[in-house]
């Protein structure tokens, strides 16, 4: 598909909008950190009456923090391993790929794969976030180390691969898991089961921007997708790009998103 440039969005499609599906690393946040302009935009677009559902590769244990310190309806971690909400009670409500044993089983498979990994790539470790994880298993290949070239990349998704895993990557981790759950997948779960929209209803009313190649489902999936510019630096790792693109780069280009909706509610 050929990329648009974000004004060219029909003001049709984008006054049916209900709802933000956000990735985290790099599309709202920038160089890692959560600027005070995109916690702003967060802001404006529930105010605005938009549900906000981050879409991260992130860790479970994440979740809480995001969903109360940044006010987010729901979160999905883990590329789709998890998913949680806070209830009419204010109490944690949550989703997962798989039951406690199972998952129990599969981060035994995981951590005996960490150790193949090791011995091919003593350098790629896991990432700092791994022990928080309950679905996949991350490796660091440019979050606390220089990007890895794409070649060597390649290679470590091969690896896991070839030990019967599944892989995806994004923009600063190689993530390995034992089931092939996706961000797409629970996301439909998420909206379906928990906030009643069905499938046909999300895809007209719901955006995702994103930035990687772990974000390809939902840019697969989400006929109103959008990603940050920075997105063109991965283009080649992923078939799937999405429909529309910033200007802007990281967090900003976020922000240019919601400006862009909010536009057309506020003239």
């Amino acid at each position: 598909m050929n990329m648009q440039a974000l004004h060219t969005w029909p003001a049709a499609e984008r006054s049916q909008v209900r709802g933000i599906l956000t990735d985290i690393d790099d599309t709202l946040s920038t160089h890692g950190k959560l600027t005070v302009a995109s916690l702003d935009a967060l802001d404006r677009a529930r105010a605005a009456g938009l549900r906000r559902i981050a879409v991260t590769g992130r860790p479970t244990y994440w979740t809480l923090p995001l969903l109360k310190l940044c006010d987010f309806d729901a979160v999905i971690a883990e590329n789709g391993a998890s998913a949680f909400w806070l209830d009419d009670q204010g109490q944690q409500q949550a989703l997962y790929y798989a039951d406690a044993a199972t998952r129990q089983q599969h981060r035994q498979q995981l951590e005996a794969f960490a150790l193949i990994m090791r011995r091919h790539f003593p350098a790629i470790l896991p990432a700092a976030d791994a022990p928080q994880r309950i679905g996949d298993l991350a490796f660091d290949i440019a979050e606390n180390i220089p990007a890895i070239p794409v070649t060597q990349l390649n290679e470590v998704v091969a690896l896991i691969r070839e030990h019967g895993l599944y892989a995806t990557t994004s923009s600063i981790h190689a993530h390995a898991s034992v089931l092939p759950f996706s961000k797409q997948s629970m996301s439909q779960r998420l909206l379906h089961e928990v906030y009643g929209v069905d499938d046909a209803e999300a895809r007209r009313t719901h955006v995702f921007i994103g930035d990687s190649a772990n974000d390809a489902s939902m840019f697969a999936h989400y006929p109103l997708s959008v990603g940050v510019a920075n997105v063109r630096q991965f283009l080649d790792r992923f078939e799937a790009h999405p429909r529309y693109v910033c200007n802007a780069e990281y967090g900003a280009g976020f922000v240019e998103l919601i400006d862009f909706l909010l536009k057309d509610k506020n003239e």
